[in-house]
């Protein structure tokens, strides 16, 4: 990549932060020190294995994500005026019902994965974890 304006004047050169890290992780013996190795052995996630991932996988959407577009492609989509107002009054809606804020983009996912399941945005959103503090 070219260096330029978007680069950030504060970072360190990229070998001397190797030279750095190298430095630290060994010690005069050359080996790993035991400070290093006792952080790596920590810092294995706590939800690790075949039943952790069960446990996260068992969690609805809305909490299995750090963002709301994980998981997600971005599709380009040109709507009408009136299907925005739609939106807009689908997600004034389903907020009152549940009694929470909801992302846009999960609404409007919901609208269009009810309409190919023939069912209602609230209750795909329902599936995905909202409204669950009201339970």
């Amino acid at each position: 990549m070219k260096s330029g304006a978007g680069d950030d004047p504060f970072a360190e050169d990229s070998s001397e932060a190797e030279d750095t890290s190298t430095d630290a992780d060994t010690d005069q013996d050359g080996g790993v020190s035991e400070e290093t190795q006792s952080v790596s052995e920590s810092s294995s996630p706590s939800l690790s294995g075949p039943s952790g991932q069960a446990q996260t996988q068992s969690l609805p959407y809305k909490y299995r994500r750090d963002s709301v577009k994980q998981g997600r492609n971005q599709q380009p989509v040109f709507l009408q005026s009136e299907t925005e107002e739609l939106i807009e009054k689908t997600i004034d809606r389903i907020e009152e019902r549940f009694d929470e804020n909801i992302y846009k983009t999960d609404v409007v996912e919901a609208m269009l994965v009810a309409g190919g399941e023939g069912t209602t945005p609230e209750a795909v959103l329902q599936r995905w974890g909202y409204g669950m503090k009201n339970r």
